[in-house]
């Protein structure tokens, strides 16, 4: 079975930036909204902590803080031995921002997903894009329970996440700066025990750790290398990854609490920008547009912020104005740029290892 739909925007992509593009529609427009999320976000998803910033975000697409309950933590610190093996904390008791959350990812994109649909976002859930065709309008198949289904749009944003769906069928340039990648343990505590509702971040010869609690009595440990040299540490398997842990100053304390992880999960995060379109009926927000290195803690609230962003300028488009776009484009690759001298810094004020690969090829940058 076959049936076709007609949008002025459709969003690809329903994780923090498109949830936030088709709130920020949806509350302030009145386009006609599709978002295809291909996933039911049934396995785990990385990025856990964000800063009290995302509470503006919230407030503005009108998602009440308390349907967050039992998808956070308050995340009340932030530990890390970086440059020493001494390790400095910093509490959010002394921020005027107030503290940031723990965020079971999961639960988190769920609500805003759910948020979107109630507020007429037409959600298509699992999907999968089989075709995609660009013109004025786009024209999408799309393969959804069980049926397929024809859409237009008048304009498309890409939030694709780093598959960049729509920047790699334009042939859009990508600028990648390193091959960066993360592997995460998760770990589910068999009953309750107390640890810190805290961050904390240590640096190694080969790269630094991750650590932070999550809601549900859960953990999540994540080591940050270079793709090569996570493959000649062996590190996905159990007992080379048991045994690196073991040799850290801090982290070592925590995985002795902890039981034989539930999962590990590997994932590219490798520093990326896209160049955008100023004259096209598309754009992209989130990973897809620019993706940043997770120490400079650009994750969640800057894929929200850019998600609205973008929707700004499918909106500005569509009315006939071209400026917005033009100028979206320039503030991606303006906040990369900031982002890589702000990378410089932290990779800098580590001097420990600069015979090591990791630390030399961040030194050259």
């Amino acid at each position: 079975m076959s049936s076709s739909r007609d949008y002025d925007v459709v969003i690809v992509g329903g994780g923090a930036a498109g949830t936030a593009a088709a709130l920020t529609l949806a509350r302030y427009t009145g386009l006609r909204v599709a978002l295809l999320e291909k996933q039911l976000f049934d396995d785990y998803r990385a990025g856990e902590t964000v800063s009290s910033s995302i509470f503006s975000m919230l407030d503005f697409l009108d998602v009440g803080r308390d349907l967050l309950d039992g998808a956070q933590l308050p995340a009340f610190s932030h530990a890390a031995a970086w440059g020493s093996a001494e390790l400095m904390s910093r509490d959010a008791v002394f921020s005027s921002h107030g503290h940031g959350l723990h965020l079971d990812r999961r639960r988190y994109d769920a609500i805003l997903l759910e948020q979107a649909r109630l507020a007429g976002v037409a959600l298509l859930r699992p999907a999968q894009l089989l075709q995609l065709e660009h013109g004025d309008p786009w024209r999408l198949r799309v393969a959804s329970e069980g049926q397929e289904t024809e859409l237009t749009a008048r304009y498309l944003i890409d939030c694709s996440g780093k598959q960049a769906a729509i920047v790699r069928q334009r042939k859009r340039p990508i600028h990648t700066e390193d091959s960066l990648v993360a592997l995460y343990a998760y770990y589910q505590l068999a009953e309750p025990q107390f640890l810190p509702h805290r961050t904390l971040v240590e640096t190694t010869r080969h790269g630094w750790y991750y650590a932070a609690p999550l809601p549900g009595e859960r953990v999540a440990l994540a080591f940050i290398t270079d793709a090569d040299i996570l493959k000649r540490l062996r590190l996905k398997e159990p007992a080379p990854w048991r045994e690196a842990a073991a040799d850290t100053s801090h982290v070592r304390d925590i995985v002795a609490r902890l039981p034989a992880p539930c999962a590990l999960r590997h994932y590219a995060i490798h520093s990326r920008v896209a160049s955008l379109p100023a004259d096209e009926n598309w754009t992209a927000a989130g990973d897809a547009a620019a993706c940043f290195d997770p120490i400079s803690s650009l994750g969640i609230g800057q894929a929200m912020a850019s998600g609205i962003h973008a929707a700004r300028v499918a909106e500005a488009f569509l009315a006939g104005d071209r400026d917005m776009a033009a100028g979206y484009r320039r503030s991606v690759f303006a906040a990369f740029e900031t982002y890589l001298q702000m990378r410089r810094g932290f990779y800098g004020a580590e001097q420990r290892w600069r015979d090591a690969p990791f630390w030399q090829r961040r030194a050259a940058s």
